[in-house]
């Protein structure tokens, strides 16, 4: 374990506090004495891990190194019937089936139309006519980062349609997941459970019927939304948008990864654009992001 010595103080090892907390794999400081116990994960065996995931899909689990996250790692580990995790690395190189359901374990994928209904609500009803108002006559530009299955980027469709349908809006929509991006490209088919929290009007004005259980998204609002692959932790948006909807993606990052995430997306955010977050999710120094609270779930970039 390495120690930092502040600079000026004495050298004894007291583990008083003239001594910073133990460093991880970024220098940043980590949990202490019991704190660091709890960790499911040996030092060694993470790195295994993290070596073949930076390998294969060019993602750094050091950045998603947090207690919760090792749990679901952990119970990964059981379920997947592999002893270690150099064993399970070793799946990950030589089976590409294991390697897309890590992707899709590590990526999570839960989404749904109109997912948190009262932040949608909130948006339709009050962000969205303002920043309709502040945008005109052209058309609203939108970034759903993370995106998933596409339900989010097109429920933005959807509201803006029903709101001003006369003009050209363009969204954005980014995942790191590729299998996912086809079925958001493809616009389904979504499932009864996708769309429960939809309201019914939308559901009949925007959704075509494949059965009674399936859905796909009408064309109307598919020619609405452009998809790319987009790896948060890399990539950089291509332009600064009005709205920009960044919700449950940084909940596994490290505090010092998302306060990175934050800073970076608040460059894309137009000064009078909002951003958009999830539910659990808050910004703690929105300021420094040039951020000003609005309301749960939405900060307005200063201007």
């Amino acid at each position: 374990m390495t120690y930092r010595r502040r600079p000026g103080e004495s050298t004894h090892l007291s583990g008083g506090p003239d001594w910073e907390r133990p460093l991880d794999f970024e220098g940043n400081s980590r949990p202490i004495a019991d704190e660091w116990a709890r960790w499911h994960i040996p030092d060694c065996d993470y790195l295994v891990l993290r070596d073949a995931v930076l390998a294969l899909m060019s993602i750094d689990l050091l950045h998603y190194r947090t207690l919760q996250m090792e749990r679901r790692l952990a119970t990964h580990l059981q379920r997947s019937g592999h002893e270690n995790w150099t064993l399970y690395a070793q799946s990950l190189r030589q089976q590409p089936e294991e390697a897309r359901r890590f992707l899709k374990f590590l990526t999570i994928n839960v989404s749904s139309f109109y997912r948190d209904s009262d932040k949608w609500d909130y948006l339709a009803g009050t962000i969205l006519p303002k920043l309709l108002s502040r945008c005109q006559p052209r058309g609203l530009e939108a970034w759903s980062v993370g995106c998933s299955i596409g339900a989010e980027p097109y429920t933005l469709a959807m509201l803006l349609r029903e709101l001003a349908g006369h003009r050209r809006h363009r969204i954005h929509a980014g995942d790191i997941d590729p299998v996912i991006l086809e079925m958001a490209q493809a616009a389904g088919p979504y499932s009864n459970n996708d769309i429960r929290e939809l309201p019914s009007d939308l559901v009949s004005h925007y959704l075509l019927a494949r059965d009674d259980s399936h859905y796909r998204v009408c064309a109307e609002i598919r020619g609405m939304v452009h998809f790319a692959r987009f790896d948060i932790l890399k990539d950089r948006a291509v332009q600064m948008y009005d709205l920009v909807i960044c919700r449950n993606l940084v909940i596994y990052f490290t505090p010092a990864m998302k306060e990175r995430v934050f800073l970076n997306l608040a460059q894309s955010v137009r000064p009078g654009g909002v951003f958009f977050i999830g539910s659990t999710e808050t910004i703690p120094n929105y300021g420094q992001c040039g951020f000003r609270y609005l309301a749960p779930s939405f900060y307005q970039r200063m201007e």
